[in-house]
């Protein structure tokens, strides 16, 4: 068992107190998450995947520029993000997301 799903009772500021303390920029509560994919669909270097249980994962932390794109548009708030200062350009990232699909897709600032 991890530590996030150990602390899961927790607030989310303690929470992210652990994954800083274990350097850890990113991680997906399995209990939380409903694998609607709506991560993946929005990161930028798309690392959440999807695992066995049909939920997603951060298979690669070490990789995110913590956007906070994920994070802002989880409809579950699954995603605890250990932010340091993203770019700001993603705020809309749901809207980014969905016109992507429709192929409208504006280019983001990064």
């Amino acid at each position: 068992m991890s530590e996030t799903e150990k602390s899961s009772c927790c607030n989310s500021n303690t929470t992210k107190q652990i994954l800083n303390l274990i350097n850890i920029k990113i991680t997906i509560n399995q209990s939380k998450c409903i694998g609607c994919g709506l991560c993946a669909d929005i990161c930028p270097f798309g690392l959440p995947k999807i695992n066995l249980n049909n939920k997603y994962e951060i298979y690669k932390p070490e990789l995110c520029i913590q956007c906070s794109a994920c994070e802002r548009n989880c409809p579950e708030q699954a995603i605890l993000l250990v932010e340091e200062k993203g770019c700001g350009c993603l705020w809309d990232a749901r809207q980014r997301a969905s016109n992507k699909r429709k192929n409208t897709d504006k280019k983001c600032c990064c």
